[in-house]
């Protein structure tokens, strides 16, 4: 979602949400925030797939879950509202998430842009460490097969010598 225009750039604030309970979704949150203030972005960052393995294997849902969130509202005045307003309350009267709460935290200085910069660095550390570890991959294989032709000419070279010794024999 882009920033209307009237609103001055670098104006918009950004806040965390530090725990995301499950089956909250992006439409869900949106909703929920609406009578106070309506957020101009959204991101949820999604839970490890080990961690969702796990939980699966141990008997949890295996639908998606989120971990975390930030939200980006228009200005400071209403980031600072909303975060002031709802930390450690109900995310509802009644329904799903009636016993879940809200914790915020207002990040002073944090912008959007920052958020994305981290994301995709987090991204690029990742797909580095996957390519470190497919290399190291194939060079384990290239010396297994290597050990595995040195055995060959090693027996090669036994039952050369073997041969010698039966002619010399006979």
């Amino acid at each position: 979602m882009s920033v209307s225009p009237s609103v001055p750039v670098g104006s918009a604030s950004c806040v965390y949400l530090a725990r995301v309970p499950p089956a909250l979704s992006v439409t869900k949150l949106r909703a929920l925030l609406s009578p106070l203030a309506e957020p101009t972005r959204v991101y949820l960052q999604k839970e490890d797939r080990s961690a969702s393995k796990r939980r699966a294997r141990g008997g949890g849902g295996a639908g998606r879950r989120f971990t975390e969130g930030w939200l980006e509202f228009r200005d400071k005045k209403t980031a600072k509202k909303v975060a002031d307003t709802l930390h450690m309350t109900n995310m509802e009267r009644k329904g799903r998430h009636a016993d879940d709460l809200w914790v915020l935290k207002y990040l002073r200085g944090f912008t959007w842009s920052m958020l994305t910069e981290k994301v995709a660095y987090e991204r690029r550390v990742k797909d580095a460490r996957l390519r470190r570890e497919a290399a190291e991959a194939g060079r384990e294989v290239r010396e297994w097969k290597d050990r595995i032709e040195e055995g060959r000419k090693f027996e090669m070279m036994v039952e050369k010598k073997k041969g010698k010794r039966k002619r010399g024999e006979a």
